[in-house]
């Protein structure tokens, strides 16, 4: 059974200032090198402005991951592609402060954020993509429940060449049977 009051982080909106902290993360090589994404030049501007549309985005939940202790922002969690018909949407999540890996923190962001996906958004399926290189945040998803489904091969071009992806998923009934 999932305590949810023994967490240690807690999940808020974005708030304008927060490019401060998230632009910083975005030049990080180390992070850079386990996230889906490619590597691009963003101006303290153009992050501003995407921690603004983000906090204006219906189509997509963007939260922040925070310490309750010192309410630190130490990284985001995302909802993308939320399809109200078919009841599913597309999980992401990045852990900006290095210092922090491999404490279960972002195991306790998944689980908040799928908490909200199931029971707040009535999603009944979330899934999500890893570069199969990323073998730390394939385990972090294997830990809250996703199943795997498949390699989409060569997908995206990174670092020089085409990467393989991981795909997951987790169904509402598995999240369900996974509190008990």
């Amino acid at each position: 059974m999932v305590d949810f009051s023994n967490f240690r982080v807690y999940l808020r909106a974005f708030e304008p200032d927060d490019y401060k902290t998230t632009h910083s993360w975005r030049g990080d090589k180390d992070i850079l090198n386990g996230i889906v994404g490619k590597k691009y030049f963003v101006s303290c501007e153009y992050e501003k402005k995407w921690i603004i549309d983000s906090i204006f985005n219906s189509k997509s939940v963007k939260l922040a991951i925070c310490l309750k202790t010192t309410n630190e922002h130490i990284g985001n969690v995302y909802l993308n592609m939320i399809d109200h018909v078919d009841k599913n949407c597309t999980f992401g999540i990045i852990l900006g402060k290095k210092d922090f890996w491999g404490q279960g923190l972002g195991s306790e962001a998944t689980f908040l954020m799928l908490e909200y996906a199931f029971y707040e958004l009535g999603m009944v399926r979330v899934s999500s993509r890893q570069l199969l290189t990323n073998q730390y945040s394939i385990r972090l998803h294997e830990k809250c429940g996703f199943k795997h489904e498949g390699i989409l091969r060569k997908a995206v071009f990174k670092n020089g060449e085409y990467q393989d992806l991981n795909l997951m998923s987790i169904i509402r009934e598995d999240y369900d049977e996974m509190l008990k």
